[in-house]
């Protein structure tokens, strides 16, 4: 299928490593069958925000590195696909410092009405940390408190960049997926289903 120039999207990984944040945001973005960007934070220069001022009335930031290029893109992209893993109920610290940099944006309302998705993954694998080697995660996933315990902290992470996506620049949510258990595989499905109705025109 010849891929689709009319529809400008980009993916942001807010992950330091390169595995199922990113498999879920590639996944979703192949689906749509659109070229896209996939931007990994971990790649960029992005210093913390200084809160000087500056862009308080210009809306325009006043640091020079790579948050200026993202601003561009973002403004020009017409669908912005948001993935990280969850970290202590949590995004991650490069997740967070680029949401701080976007403060230009906000003021803007630059993003406002652009389409957005979410994708989010957490937990650990059984026998990646030490001291769960004897947590059972497929045990706890038949039960609805084991399952909650486990749901709850990627949730937490989801509601984070639904509030940054919805309250502070104004998109519409066309949907999100979560992981858990560091199974990002098992969502597959859901994840092409997200990238097909991104581009619906409904």
């Amino acid at each position: 299928m010849a891929k689709s120039e009319k529809i400008k999207i980009i993916g942001i990984s807010g992950s330091p490593r390169n595995k199922n944040t990113n498999y879920m945001l590639k996944t979703v973005l192949d689906a749509t069958g659109c070229l896209y960007e996939l931007i990994l934070l971990k790649d960029k220069n992005i210093k913390p925000c200084l809160t000087c001022g500056g862009c308080f009335h210009s809306h325009k930031c006043v640091v020079n590195d790579d948050m200026q290029d993202l601003y561009g893109k973002m403004l020009d992209s017409d669908i912005i696909i948001f993935g990280c893993p969850t970290y202590f109920a949590n995004v991650t610290a490069l997740m967070k410092n680029f949401m701080d940099r976007c403060l230009p944006l906000y003021l803007s309302e630059g993003l406002k009405d652009k389409k957005a998705a979410l994708l989010a993954v957490g937990n650990f694998k059984k026998g990646e940390v030490r001291f769960l080697d004897n947590f059972d995660a497929e045990k706890a996933m038949q039960t609805l408190a084991g399952r909650k315990i486990l749901e709850e902290p990627v949730k937490k992470c989801l509601d984070i960049m639904n509030f940054f996506c919805t309250q502070h620049m104004g998109m519409k949510i066309v949907g999100s997926v979560l992981a858990i258990n560091g199974n990002s595989q098992s969502k597959e499905n859901e994840l092409i289903n997200l990238g097909k109705k991104l581009i619906c025109k409904k």
